[in-house]
């Protein structure tokens, strides 16, 4: 079987979008490195706090009709794009008037009231978000993501630099607003420049029900989706302080916004994928697969290589004052590898067009407060936070492969090999650690040898997915990867 040849519509722009999600991840790293150099943990974590705030309306107000429009059998009708545009104003001024509004609550929620100005001057960002042109999401029916591309590397190098200037000049967390409201303008700009339709919103009633029985399981969801995927900064900041907060923000993008771009980029190509086919269908069972093995590895890669190389990049890039523990590090790794492989039984259920399984997977997620609150009180600090995280993310994952196996008619627990990989290779991962840290050199020897045998079985285990994967990149990029001794091999 070979992924790679897998017939379908020619895919357009993929070079191009891997490379913008690569320039998006270089420009995050570098805004946060300047920001950390020029302002320092506290500065830093009050610009998180601006950026929390954001992501928290982003999230609760996120209907998904961008996606609906990829997923929907009706995504090529001007009405529907038309409607997509109401949606995106309305959503852009019901954010602008709350943060204006609620801006003195909130920066008092925050920990941080002298935040209500600047909170207040955010709004500008979804306001103009709100007359983004979707088309580039509807090119993608047809597998072309030139202009999503686009957009992504013209609004992250734009907001770097202009970030960087506010930055340098400022000398204080305020940067970060300067930076966001150019992103959102770029992004608006580019959008209208890739579109291949005339701009136009309206109501359109044939689509209107559809979309709403679509995207009101993804409102509740982004509220869970806030809470999930950034409520460990919200705890620290609220356990442990801005500046701490500072710190743990510095430390985690440098995985949180590589493992983003990989998410956004994977969802994006595997989306469409899925949404045009019928299960069962054999080319659809083949991307099912690939979405499943894809996932996995690359999630497991990511948390070994962040532990090998954040305890030398976090102090080179930020200064000494950022450093932090290994063991920490590598539960920072393991907790957005665990939110990363989500992403298989996710996109699974969007393409389905069951998004109340997306729902029912960030609810569980929920359990993490209760379950960091009980890391604090056994393990104390910033480690009993990581650990009850980590707990929630696995539960969610499980629940949400439960239900995608049941939609699909497989065995309950089809693909759990692949999270005993997972699990397996974190708990030797924190095992290796622990025993480095407490210098326990014959544990460290033996668990040494326990990883050596676990990546021969996963090699052995994945070796057609690990093939394919890198022929996949072979096409991406236009470099041979795939040595010649390895085709033909299964």
């Amino acid at each position: 079987m070979n992924l790679a040849a897998e017939p379908g519509p020619p895919r357009r722009g993929t070079k191009a979008f891997l490379a913008a999600s690569g320039v998006a991840q270089i420009c995050a790293l570098a805004r946060y490195t300047v920001l950390a150099r020029l302002l320092g943990p506290e500065q830093l974590g009050l610009a998180a706090i601006l950026i929390l705030t954001a992501q928290f309306f982003e999230s609760v107000t996120d209907s998904g009709s961008d996606r609906f429009l990829v997923q929907d059998r009706g995504g090529d009708d001007p009405a529907l794009l038309r409607l997509t545009h109401l949606v995106s104003l309305g959503r852009g001024l019901l954010i602008a008037g709350t943060l204006i509004l609620l801006a003195g609550p909130l920066a008092s929620l925050s920990g941080a009231p002298q935040l209500a100005p600047e909170i207040a001057i955010l709004a500008v960002a979804p306001l103009i978000m709100g007359l983004v042109h979707w088309d580039y999401r509807r090119q993608q029916r047809e597998s072309d993501f030139r202009g999503e591309g686009r957009i992504v590397a013209g609004a992250e190098v734009a907001s770097l630099i202009v970030t960087t200037i506010a930055a340098w000049l400022l000398r204080d967390f305020t940067a970060i607003l300067y930076g966001l409201i150019t992103r959102a303008l770029v992004t608006v700009l580019i959008s209208h420049w890739v579109a291949q339709r005339r701009y136009g919103a309206g109501y359109a009633r044939e689509y209107a029900p559809r979309l709403a029985r679509f995207g009101w399981p993804l409102m509740i969801n982004g509220l869970l989706i806030f809470m999930g995927g950034q409520g460990d900064r919200i705890l620290i900041s609220n356990q442990l302080g801005v500046a701490e907060l500072g710190h743990y923000s510095a430390v985690i993008l440098l995985i949180f916004y590589p493992s983003g771009v990989l998410m956004r980029f994977m969802t994006t190509t595997f989306l469409p994928r899925i949404a045009a086919r019928q299960a069962g269908d054999a080319a659809w069972e083949r991307a099912c697969a690939a979405l499943a093995s894809q996932t996995m590895l690359i999630g497991l890669a990511m948390a070994f290589g962040f532990v090998l190389v954040a305890p030398f990049a976090v102090p080179i890039l930020y200064g000494p004052q950022f450093g932090v523990g290994w063991l920490t590090i590598a539960l920072i790794a393991i907790l957005q590898s665990a939110r990363f492989i989500r992403m298989w039984p996710v996109t699974l259920a969007m393409g389905l067009g069951k998004s109340h399984v997306v729902m029912v997977n960030n609810a569980v997620r929920m359990l993490a407060f209760p379950l960091a609150i009980a890391g604090m009180a056994v393990l104390g600090g910033i480690e009993g936070i990581l650990g009850g995280f980590i707990l929630a993310e696995l539960l969610a994952f499980l629940v949400g492969l439960v239900m995608t196996n049941r939609l699909l008619q497989h065995g309950v627990l089809a693909g759990g090999g692949r999270f005993i990989q997972f699990m397996s290779g974190s708990a030797l991962l924190l095992l290796f650690v622990l025993c480095y840290e407490q210098g326990w050199w014959s544990g460290l020897a033996g668990t040494g040898m326990l990883l050596l045998l676990w990546v021969a079985w996963v090699v052995r285990a994945e070796w057609q997915a690990m093939r394919d994967m890198l022929a996949l990149v072979d096409r991406a990029t236009g470099y041979r990867l795939v040595p010649g001794w390895m085709v033909g091999r299964s």
